[in-house]
């Protein structure tokens, strides 16, 4: 019975054996480009997240090309999405309601990957759906610029580690929330602390800040830009077929 039950194991797994030994290739390949593909990574985060899937993949393009003229090593097919993306990850947030196509999930990394918040242009409501369902087992609230007691909310958030999602903003954001954009923490007696208002929070490294627009075609001056991470999730025709 063991001799069978082994043969069985073995027939089973030697179909595997071919695409153990792509995986492998491929992540020689990876180590070697390792350098090239990480500088792109970087770049994509901080710089391609307001543009479409087209121009996108044309910079990223441009950029392989800057690479390969300054000779650092790069993978030629460069995809933000295979390099950065767990697939496990990726399934969970197509569950959550993210569609499954590589614009989308570019999306997804710019937002949780990214140093700086996330400000998502979301016209269909995409990202604001996603981020509910992301974030519902958090204890996700829900807040607006035109609420009275929106920073108590903020400051409640920050201080518990709560996740807190800014809805329909305009072009502008309220001043008030500079301090939360930049990161302004900084140590008060032993504690990471932030100030908000003529308010000293302690800051729980669970905090989570994410930033929805319903504006279509919405121009932020530089000074919002470089406070936060612009994503446009607007819906692509792929995303729409999926």
């Amino acid at each position: 019975m063991k001799l069978e039950r082994a043969k069985k194991l073995i027939d089973g797994l030697g179909a595997e054996a071919g695409r153990w030994r792509q995986a492998q290739i491929q992540l020689a390949e990876d180590k070697k480009n390792l350098t090239g593909n990480m500088i792109l990574s970087a770049g994509c985060i901080a710089y391609a997240g307001p543009f479409t899937a087209d121009f996108r993949k044309r910079l990223s393009a441009g950029w392989v090309q800057g690479c390969q003229a300054k000779r650092i090593p790069v993978d030629p097919r460069f995809e933000l999405s295979r390099i950065l993306a767990d697939p496990v990850e990726v399934r969970e947030w197509n569950i959550q309601g993210l569609p499954a196509d590589d614009f989308s999930t570019e999306n997804g990394l710019f937002a949780t990957r990214g140093r700086r918040w996330p400000l998502m242009i979301d016209p269909q409501g995409q990202a604001n759906r996603w981020v509910k369902q992301m974030q519902k087992d958090n204890g996700l609230r829900v807040i607006k610029l035109s609420e009275s007691d929106f920073l108590r909310t903020l400051e409640h958030g920050i201080r518990f580690g709560q996740p807190i999602l800014l809805e329909n903003v305009e072009e502008e954001l309220d001043p008030a929330l500079e301090p939360v954009l930049l990161k302004q923490i900084f140590k008060k007696q032993g504690l990471a602390t932030l100030r908000l208002g003529d308010t000293d929070v302690p800051y729980s490294d669970d905090f989570r800040f994410y930033i929805t627009t319903k504006l279509a075609n919405p121009h932020y001056m530089p000074e919002v830009c470089v406070k936060v991470t612009v994503i446009n999730f607007t819906v692509t025709m792929q995303g729409l077929e999926d």
